[in-house]
């Protein structure tokens, strides 16, 4: 914050250089958004297909720094859309929390859902935060007035269920270095594409996609699949999301052709076995071997009509090609904060030598 003159003036002006330009900036790169049909890579090359514009979701966020906490942050319809205006120490702490992109967005529609319908009074965003989690992730008040009790956050994380979810959500940090490992091998071409480029990058979206929670459920799921990977070839996993996964591992050596053709199969048939399921995505991967390195494929497969004629190639593929004939349905229950009582069926794998 500018030092010189009055407090008054120097609020007047961090204001203005801090939230208004901010916020004017964000104006101007909406209105560019909304002309764009495509992502335009760093390269000037043409990405993904963006969402029709009547389908897209943009959310505005001005980050104010230097404000030191004593100047109050404003928020709201700035007369041109709704600008979420957070300080730096309220950034981190949603950004370290919220880790995911689908966390971080329904908090900020939560939010902007509240503010417009109570006149809120809150120190800091933390509390604010605090007040969203402790509530099963709903912000909600018939009230005209809010108030935001201060310390909030502090007293969150002293919960016990709070540190009891902590520790669970380091099986979900897994999912993350896939999709990690994904994003890297797709920009150094070492994918088998099936069918092609832009199947993996709505793959790879998909998975992105997922929030905390199911990444948990997932990161889980697959680190069990890797451990049995010489018993069983092929795993079906329902995420929380409703996203059906499939994971295939083959021996070390095994032609990636041959085996993002089979990855791609199953991936049919998990979907005639899934009916409430139109998304299915496939990994495929290498047989656990400790010290062996290991390669990814993919494979996207959005199919929301399932016809008589897709039924008949899918027992063809079960009849001929063994795939997931009898598979061995378990349930798993995985709660959010282990205290709590949350059932959420997780898994879908083949029996024990079965392919």
């Amino acid at each position: 914050m500018p030092k010189n003159g009055t407090s008054e003036v120097n609020m007047a002006r961090w204001r203005r250089r801090a939230v208004e330009e901010s916020v004017n900036q964000l104006y101007g790169a909406e209105r560019i958004l909304k002309t764009l049909t495509t992502v335009v890579k760093s390269d000037s090359t043409l990405g993904i297909e963006l969402p029709p514009p009547g389908r897209r979701r943009i959310h505005l966020i001005a980050v104010a720094l230097g404000s030191d906490g004593s100047v109050g942050l404003p928020y709201g319809d700035f007369e041109k859309g709704f600008v979420h205006v957070l300080d730096g120490c309220s950034t981190d702490i949603l950004l370290t929390e919220l880790d995911t992109v689908s966390d971080f967005v329904k908090y900020l529609e939560a939010k902007q859902q509240f503010v417009q319908l109570t006149h809120m009074l809150c120190e800091g965003e933390e509390d604010l935060l605090a007040a969203y989690l402790n509530g099963g992730r709903r912000l909600s008040s018939g009230a005209d007035v809010s108030l935001v009790l201060p310390g909030n956050w502090k007293r969150f994380q002293q919960k016990p269920e709070y540190q009891s979810k902590k520790a669970a959500d380091q099986e979900s940090y897994p999912w993350d270095r896939v999709i990690e490992i994904l994003c890297h091998d797709t920009l150094h071409d070492r994918l088998e594409f099936s069918p092609s480029l832009s199947g993996v990058e709505r793959s790879i979206r998909v998975m992105a996609r997922e929030d905390r929670f199911s990444r948990r459920v997932l990161g889980k799921a697959f680190r069990e699949f890797l451990d049995q990977s010489h018993q069983i070839r092929a795993r079906m996993t329902k995420s929380p999301s409703g996203v059906v996964y499939v994971f295939l591992a083959t021996p070390h050596g095994y032609p990636r052709e041959t085996r993002t053709a089979e990855l791609s199969n199953r991936c049919f048939v998990a979907r005639g076995l899934s009916p409430d399921a139109q998304l299915i995505v496939g990994v495929a991967t290498e047989q656990y071997a400790p010290g062996q390195g290991i390669s990814l494929d993919l494979v996207h497969m959005y199919k929301p009509e399932w016809t008589g004629k897709d039924q008949e190639i899918m027992e063809g593929m079960q009849r001929d090609l063994g795939y997931f004939v009898k598979p061995r349905v378990t349930q798993s229950s995985e709660d959010e904060y282990p205290s709590h009582h949350r059932q959420t069926e997780v898994a879908q794998e083949t029996a024990p030598g079965s392919p």
